[in-house]
């Protein structure tokens, strides 16, 4: 029986396929071929996993070995920055990474100190020489691969055999080589700490004999040019004009920022020239203390009272001219010495002045005026503002110069046109997709409704084929209520009219044919 059913519903499809015109099949067609890709590609789409990054940053020699063993154990993959980033399944990512680390992967470009880990007896002291240096090497490349700005290194060694003869021996030396991240330079600090690392880890390894190099060519560090005093010079005044311009943006931002929000974006111009002065200066005073501290003293008194003697001549004498001394009356003699040595007070103080004091700076302000021109209480209130920004020193040889003028606004005009012809374009195109879009809905709306009313109309005409003597009564359909496979929804009820009422509610259909035989037969 269900056969039967099976095989008239068939020929019944097949028959209503051929009763349709050619454009309407057509139409079917390409409707239901549209809808069936859009479902395979939504669903091919829904169950693609997502990638995400297993490693990335990795050189052809270390994805070799992990594309290979993600081959072997059946892991879908895809490789990305030229083969650098490998990705996996979002779902597998976590469990790849433990198991590739308990099988040693990802391996590094070379070995380290693990290259001892299977030390044969028979080794010669130049193949541990040679492994020593290649263990060096490699352990020296991870680590400054691991800084943030660092993409890819090497580093070469060169370790001369230890010599008896002094005049023989020669020094150790070293080459890195750094494949930088994009948009990242280093500083001359961290160069410099790259240089100390290779310089501590190598035995006898001086930083003046370290050589770096970036991707480029350039060199980063060579202290054999470092220490060139022309050299030395030249690097001096590039960072002077470094510390110059950097001083110079940092005012016309202040100033440029504060005049646009008074007058609006894009309608004022800052640029400030400032001479500095780049020499180290160091001054001395000494200060001497005209009132001292006594640092010691040394009196001296000296008395005499009594009879002292009479200078006379003497009448006769051996001696011509012989002057004699007799008692004479009483006398008295005091002296005082005093001496004493004072402290001197002294006071230094040492004046270091730092490079980069300001000589002069000379600033212009451009203003766009528009259509009105700005008046001369403007212009000073601007000059005044500008002054206090930037710390204006009328003394010092200060220079302000504020112009209002007209501003060339055509390419930014050109720009605006292009952009919103752009805008036009990009709306113009998403009108078109989403013309498409309701007319494909709108088709298919419309191709739904003839093929619903060809369905209604060829059910009524095999309805109406219908002999009356073997149309259904409403007795006869009430009565196929009790079936449980039948209107299994409907609930018992006591009164037919309710049960016919609910019976038209549910199946519509039925009710008019029972109403189109009742008209037949009247």
């Amino acid at each position: 029986m269900a056969d039967n059913e099976q095989g008239g519903m068939t020929d019944s499809l097949l028959g209503r396929w051929r009763e349709l015109s050619r454009p309407r099949q057509v139409v079917i067609i390409i409707v239901s071929a549209a809808a069936l890709a859009f479902l395979l590609l939504m669903f091919q789409y829904l169950s693609q996993p997502k990638y995400v990054a297993l490693y990335s940053n990795l050189d052809p020699v270390e994805a070799s070995p992990l594309v290979q063993y993600l081959r072997e154990k059946g892991v879908p993959y895809r490789l990305d920055d030229f083969g650098g980033t490998i990705k996996v399944p979002q779902d597998r990512a976590d469990e790849l990474r433990i198991e590739m680390a308990g099988q040693g992967m990802p391996f590094a470009q070379g070995l380290g100190f693990e290259i001892f880990d299977e030390d044969s007896l028979g080794m010669t002291s130049f193949e541990r020489q040679v492994k020593m240096q290649r263990a060096l090497q490699e352990e020296l490349r991870r680590t400054i691969t691991s800084l943030d700005a660092v993409m890819q290194a090497r580093v070469h060694l060169v370790l001369p055999e230890p010599s008896v003869f002094m005049r023989e021996s020669s020094e150790p030396s070293a080459a890195v080589y750094l494949k930088l991240n994009p948009f990242v330079a280093l500083k001359q600090e961290q160069i410099r700490g790259i240089v100390f690392l290779v310089a501590s880890s190598v035995e006898n390894l001086q930083p003046e004999n370290v050589i770096i190099i970036d991707s480029q060519g350039n060199i980063l560090y060579d202290a054999v040019t470092s220490t060139d005093p022309l050299i030395a010079v030249a690097d001096s005044a590039l960072k002077q004009l470094e510390v110059k311009r950097s001083f110079e943006m940092e005012l016309e931002n202040r100033v440029q920022g504060m005049l646009e929000r008074v007058f609006g974006p894009g309608r004022a111009l800052a640029l400030v020239t400032a001479e500095l002065d780049f020499d180290s200066q160091e001054t001395t005073v000494i200060t001497y203390d005209e009132s001292g501290v006594p640092r010691s003293s040394h009196l001296l008194e000296e008395s005499f009272e009594g009879e002292g003697p009479v200078m006379e001549e003497v009448g006769e004498s051996n001696y011509p001219g012989y002057v004699g001394v007799t008692p004479g009356g009483e006398s008295s003699f005091e002296r005082r010495e005093e001496t004493i040595n004072y402290e001197i007070g002294e006071s230094k103080q040492t004046t270091l002045t730092a490079p980069g004091k300001v000589i002069r700076m000379h600033t212009s302000v451009v203003i766009d005026n528009g259509e009105n021109f700005l008046g001369a209480d403007v212009i000073q209130q601007v000059n005044n503002l500008v002054s206090a920004a930037i710390g204006f020193d009328a003394e010092r040889g200060d220079l302000i110069s504020v112009e209002s003028m007209s501003f060339d606004r055509s390419f930014e005009e050109k720009m605006d046109t292009a952009l919103a012809e752009m805008e036009q374009q990009q709306r113009r195109e998403q009108l078109i997709r989403q013309a498409v879009l309701g007319g494909a809905v709108l088709v298919a709306f419309v191709l739904f409704m003839l093929l619903w009313r060809r369905r209604r109309r060829l059910q009524s005409e095999e309805e109406e084929a219908i002999p009356a003597d073997r149309r259904p009564s409403l007795e006869q359909l009430l009565a196929l209520e009790e079936k449980e496979d039948y209107l299994p929804e409907m609930s018992l009820e006591s009164s037919p009219q309710v049960r016919a009422r609910k019976m038209v509610e549910t199946h519509p259909e039925v009710a008019v044919s029972v109403l189109r035989s009742w008209m037949v037969e009247e």
